[in-house]
């Protein structure tokens, strides 16, 4: 469900949803709002580590798209954001079969960074939510030509 974005925003939120490795890890969005983003997956093998468990290297990538997807409605149709720094730290191991929830929220956008803060959380069988991961994020906002696929000079 999206919410209050903008077509660009859209249309970018649906390509990186839309990348061969998201689709891989099977990552669904169940929710997004300019500054927000909801998503999950579920553990399978095509994503868990020799343990049976969900590959830290998922749970990695995972949280950075969430911080993407919910910063993709803050951008400007001639901005794109990188992220220019990653600090996550892993709480609980995830078994295979697992549904894992991935939100991100923006905790604040400046001129030249934005500053976001994603979480990652297991389900368990009585309905309960287990942080499984945390990650602060910082993304670093351009200005990008989407025509010509390259980042403008000012």
């Amino acid at each position: 469900m999206t919410t209050d974005i903008s077509e660009h925003a859209a249309a970018h939120s649906r390509a990186l949803l839309e990348h061969a490795y998201q689709r891989y890890c099977g990552l669904e969005l169940l929710e997004q709002r300019p500054g927000f983003c909801r998503c999950r997956l579920r553990v399978t093998e095509a994503v868990d580590n020799l343990s049976h468990t969900l590959h830290g290297g998922v749970i990695y990538s995972m949280l950075d798209v969430v911080s993407m997807l919910a910063t993709l409605p803050l951008l400007k149709p001639d901005e794109y954001a990188l992220t220019s720094n990653f600090n996550a730290m892993m709480m609980s191991a995830t078994p295979l079969g697992t549904e894992v929830v991935f939100e991100a929220e923006v905790l604040r956008g400046g001129r030249n960074l934005l500053f976001t803060q994603s979480q990652a959380w297991k389900l368990t069988e009585d309905g309960r939510r287990v942080q499984i991961a945390s990650a602060q994020l910082s993304k670093l906002r351009m200005r990008f030509d989407w025509q010509a696929g390259a980042a403008k000079k000012d």
